[in-house]
């Protein structure tokens, strides 16, 4: 009597793993495919496509799948910002007034469907990070008007500041005429509505600071780098 084949005493199992592996690795093989050639098709595009249209597009930087993207001549991104699916990023028209400005700083990362308006001036600073479906506005839309609210804006100046290496949470809405000291993290779903210190960690709607950071270990502010 010979003895069993241990791969074969489960009625065959050893055969149909042994399938199942090389499965799996043609799938994940695929996939890394898929990704790369994605990954490729979307830098080519911010390069030929999104980058003349814009007032500065800085190197190595990519724009995957926008919703939106309004008035991109009054837009400027440094290098290596990374914009996820989904984002909605704008410069609002107001009649009779100048045209706004949105300026994004290197290595910021923006997240899925996060939404950027700018009527007048929206400044974000290097390395910061936006996690998804976070909302930056600097303008109101007034309470007195007649009809749709929604397609009357604010005439006042107005301003949004977002300090070097901040970092927003899922969900954060970032309201007009703020500015958020740099290295300061703010927790999800939070509503900013006046300035946070640098170096703050800030939570709740509206939000307020909760705790104080160290300064970064290397002392590079944006005072001292001039």
């Amino acid at each position: 009597m010979t003895a069993m084949d241990p791969g074969l005493e489960h009625g065959g199992t050893r055969s149909q793993d042994e399938g199942v592996a090389p499965r799996r690795l043609r799938r994940m093989g695929l996939l890394g495919v898929t990704s790369k050639a994605s990954t490729w098709y979307w830098l080519a595009k911010t390069r030929l496509y999104f980058k003349p249209q814009f007032a500065a597009l800085g190197e190595g930087s990519v724009i995957r799948n926008p919703l939106l993207i309004r008035n991109p001549a009054g837009i400027s991104i440094g290098r290596d910002v990374s914009i996820r699916d989904g984002a909605r990023l704008e410069i609002i028209d107001r009649q009779g007034l100048p045209g706004g400005r949105l300026s994004i700083g290197d290595g910021v990362n923006i997240e899925q469907d996060v939404h950027i308006a700018a009527c007048d001036d929206v400044v974000i600073e290097d390395l910061v990070c936006f996690a998804a479906r976070c909302a930056i506005v600097d303008t109101n839309h007034p309470a007195n008007t007649e009809g749709n609210r929604a397609s009357a804006v604010s005439s006042e100046r107005s301003f949004v500041r977002i300090g070097r290496r901040v970092f927003l949470g899922v969900g954060v809405v970032v309201l007009p005429n703020v500015t958020i000291g740099e290295n300061s993290i703010i927790g999800a779903n939070s509503v900013v509505a006046k300035d946070i210190p640098p170096n703050s960690v800030a939570v709740g709607a509206p939000a307020r600071v909760i705790r104080t950071l160290a300064a970064p270990a290397s002392g590079e502010t944006s005072e001292n780098r001039g």
